[in-house]
């Protein structure tokens, strides 16, 4: 740790204490909070693979089932350096609160390998995946009943691809819906439409319900709606990406975009497709012109602190610590990433009159399209496909019968892949935000405590129910 800075819990005791905080919030019976609490397998196990040049690397690798509530679980598969057990544990946790919150049927998990991808050639890669599929098959540990993993930081769709093909060529002849091993596929091996864009378009929608809530502007002194604030934008990635798209066609205005290694800021406006054209093109914003300031190296984060109506931390855990929080200038921190804020940085912005836009809301628009993926799996039918015709027929019936002319009954469709996962995630987001603004204004909690006590009592609920196994 560096020399003068305040040391702060590892990530999972933070979430520890959140979930703490949305216990407390509880009225009903509490029997089973310990257990939702407390993952329910960790596997650690080494994973051997040959490079390319003949030599063997041996690697960690993790898997976690945090909750078994609902099955199957279902979590992040992340390649990164810096991954620990106690990380990895982190991660899955926070996945079985987004689906206890957002009544998704699925519970929490979460693995990786302990690498940096980049050092690693495709077809190293492609072993890595593929010996780690096998590896928890092996186990038991992953399946479409079992676990269902999807891409997180180092992992993409082709990885994914490899998942689903091993598994289909080891199991694929006992078992018909061995697709829907993982989520996040390429379309050409029953991945689905809408999905890179899903998380963005949470992000964007998410912000923009809770600025429709005339009890929420007011108590953090916003002006309703999107249009003509500005944000701050933490991340390049699909997540960050998106979210700036979206926000923009919402009437937002980007005047800040960090990277790790570079950063921009114009007061009056960044031209978002410029700067993500020059990023794409340099993989940095070094040297970018076209803003105001443009910043490397140690003042990269600089830019975080200026000031804007909404800050997006749209990258790692920890961006908003107890050692930065009083430099931030943001009316709304709307989380796009895992765990950014610290558990005593987010005491500290409560206690400003800082809105703070918990991430297992904002970021869930994952989880909807990987159900979705999921269902179209198991089901073996593309989404739409069986009603698709009969909705535009009955659409032409009512143009016709209306009046309208020829051009506007061609125009008639049913609804596409992309249409059924917006909708959803978009309907998801409407009920999630109303609830947990009615807890929070009922109890005089924050958001966040809100939406761990509504995840808390829906598990618990399930556990309740269903008896326990002696």
């Amino acid at each position: 740790m560096e020399k003068g800075k305040l040391e702060e819990p590892k990530v999972l005791d933070q979430l520890h204490l959140f979930y703490d905080d949305g216990e407390k919030a509880l009225t009903g019976k509490k029997q089973y909070t310990g257990l939702i609490k407390e993952s329910s397998t960790v596997l650690t196990f080494k994973l051997p693979i040959i490079r390319d040049n003949g030599k063997i690397d041996t690697l960690q690798a993790f898997r976690v089932h945090h909750s078994y509530h609902c099955l199957p679980c279902k979590g992040g598969l992340r390649f990164a350096e810096d991954l620990t057990a106690e990380n990895v544990e982190a991660q899955a946790f926070l996945t079985t609160m987004k689906m206890g919150l957002c009544d998704i049927p699925f519970g929490g998990s979460f693995g990786g390998v302990k690498c940096d991808p980049k050092k690693y050639s495709p077809n190293e890669l492609e072993r890595i995946t593929r010996r780690y599929t096998m590896e928890l098959s092996r186990k038991g540990i992953i399946g479409p009943a079992i676990d269902v993993p999807e891409p997180d930081v180092g992992t993409n769709a082709t990885t994914m691809a490899y998942m689903k093909d091993t598994y289909q060529l080891l199991y694929g002849n006992k078992d018909i819906n061995a697709s829907a091993v993982c989520t996040g596929k390429p379309a050409s091996q029953g991945g689905i439409e809408g999905w890179d864009e899903a998380w963005g378009l949470s992000i964007s929608r998410g912000i923009e319900e809770f600025l429709a809530i005339d009890s929420f502007c007011k108590k953090y002194n916003l002006t309703p709606g999107l249009k003509g604030k500005t944000v701050i934008l933490q991340g390049l990635g699909k997540i960050g990406y998106w979210s700036g798209k979206f926000l923009i066609s919402a009437g937002a205005i980007i005047v800040g975009i960090l990277l790790s290694t570079s950063a921009v800021y114009s007061p009056e406006g960044l031209d978002f497709e410029d700067v993500v054209a020059y990023y794409k093109a340099n993989k940095n914003l070094k040297g970018y012109t076209k803003a105001k300031e443009c910043v490397e190296g140690p003042c990269v984060e600089s830019v975080l602190f200026k000031p804007c109506d909404i800050l997006i931390p749209a990258a790692l855990e920890n961006t908003i610590t107890i050692n930065n929080v009083d430099k931030l200038q943001a009316k709304v921190i709307a989380e796009a990433a895992n765990a950014p804020t610290t558990y005593f940085a987010q005491k500290m912005l409560d206690y400003k009159g800082v809105a703070i836009i918990p991430d297992f809301i904002l970021n869930t628009g994952g989880l909807v399209v990987s159900y979705l993926e999921w269902l179209k799996n198991i089901n073996h039918v593309k989404l739409g496909r069986l009603i698709k015709g009969w909705e535009r027929q009955t659409k032409v019936g009512i143009l016709s019968l209306l009046g309208k002319d020829t051009a506007a009954q061609d125009r008639a469709n049913g609804p596409s892949e992309r249409d059924i996962v917006n909708s959803a995630i978009i309907e998801m987001l409407k009920s999630t935000v109303k609830e947990v603004i009615a807890k929070a204004e009922s109890k005089n909690i924050s958001l966040r405590t809100a939406g761990y006590a509504i995840a808390i009592e829906r598990i618990h609920k399930m556990y309740e129910e269903a008896g326990f196994v002696i």
